[in-house]
């Protein structure tokens, strides 16, 4: 599948993102062949966005991947989930605890501050179904859509405050970060719900590798040269990042891994409920099928007939071949299936007529004589 090769231009164009980040603070402004910051940020959102026309050209090309998708068991992803729904519980509490400290109602706060709470409910519940269910499970509801839907509240918020401050000093690079999180996240939630769709699984890559970059990229500088030891709330919002990117990744990995071919999947149309479910066929040859799936022994059940049963009471029996006939003997005529003709054994004693008539009864013998007078 070609969307697998979507690594390959990943890796290296991620490193080259988080380095354009990193470099602001490691260096002075303008060491980087005399870039300035603002530039190095332009390189980022450069980096990002070469990832997604890798990415969106190698899916676009790739005829052979499935459009639906079981999640899988995937420890990682469990447990960097569950950790993300902490940071994310922390964070809604911090804003419920300043919007009722201000006393003001800023409407667009509420929304972000419900949905970031909703989230955190969201992640639990996915890093539990990560590490326990896996794809013997049943689809995820719709509200795997809720971490969609807040990456798109704090997009719009980054919009807001664009509007009351100089475009050169707005931080563009946190606005790539969620823009392509929120699209990750909508077609995740597509995937993961089993929802018909076109093309929720190239989704997955088309978007999840941008957003991966960004988001590692952005959060690395800011954990690192922007780290606050004595307010530990403030690096919430960059440690959120920092856990979305690996989780992407974690996902990410799981699906390049178990993706399965578009062969391999039989969707199954249910009248009643008007839905889609998938079932993914074993890679085994069609013949295998033939094979009863039950684990029950052949031999207890009463319509098989194996080779190696007992066969003593069934209705035929071997008999000994026939000796070929001797010069000058009568070959049996096998063609009549009412007579058969027995060759006397002069040593055995046998009395026993040999032609037809002899072998009637009175009754028969006086009807043939009958039968030959009226002739």
């Amino acid at each position: 599948m070609r969307s697998k090769l979507s690594w390959i231009p990943f890796v290296p164009l991620t490193l080259a993102a988080a380095f354009c980040m990193l470099a602001q603070g490691m260096f002075e402004e303008g060491f980087v062949f005399g870039l300035s910051n603002l530039y190095l940020d332009y390189a980022f959102i450069g980096a990002v966005v070469l990832v997604f026309l890798f990415t969106l050209i190698f899916c676009l090309t790739d005829k052979r991947i499935s459009p639906y998708y079981l999640p899988r068991r995937n420890y990682v992803a469990g447990i960097v989930g569950i950790l993300l729904a902490l940071v994310l519980a922390a964070d809604g509490a911090d804003m419920v605890i300043r919007l009722i400290g201000s006393g003001s109602l800023d409407v667009i706060k509420v929304i972000e501050a419900v949905l970031v709470l909703f989230s955190s409910i969201v992640f639990v519940v996915l890093g539990l179904s990560h590490s326990f269910k896996g794809a013997d499970g049943k689809p995820m509801s719709l509200l795997s859509i809720v971490p969609a839907l807040m990456c798109a509240v704090r997009m719009v918020t980054c919009f807001v405050e664009f509007t009351t401050i100089s475009l050169r000093t707005a931080d563009v690079c946190r606005l790539v970060c969620y823009i392509f999180a929120t699209l990750f996240f909508f077609n995740y939630a597509v995937t993961l719900t089993l929802t018909k769709a076109k093309n929720a699984v190239k989704s997955c890559f088309i978007f999840g590798f941008p957003a991966a970059a960004a988001l590692l990229g952005y959060s690395a500088y800011h954990l690192v040269y922007e780290l606050d030891m004595l307010d530990p709330v403030a690096n919430i919002r960059p440690a959120e990042m920092a856990l979305m990117g690996i989780y992407i990744v974690a996902f990410l990995v799981e699906l390049t891994i178990f993706v399965p071919d578009k062969s391999q999947v039989r969707i199954i149309e249910d009248g009643e409920a008007d839905k889609t479910e998938e079932v993914l066929t074993d890679d085994r040859d069609s013949e295998d099928f033939l094979v009863n799936s039950t684990e029950e022994n052949p031999e207890d059940m009463p319509s098989s007939y194996l080779t190696t049963a007992d066969t003593s009471d069934y209705l035929y029996r071997e008999v000994a071949p026939e000796e070929p006939a001797q010069n000058g003997a009568v070959t049996p005529d096998m063609d009549n299936y009412l007579t058969q003709i027995q060759q006397e054994d002069e040593n055995s004693g046998d009395d026993r007529p040999v032609d037809y008539e002899s072998r009637l009864d009175d009754i028969d013998r006086l009807i043939l004589e009958i039968s030959k007078t009226d002739e």
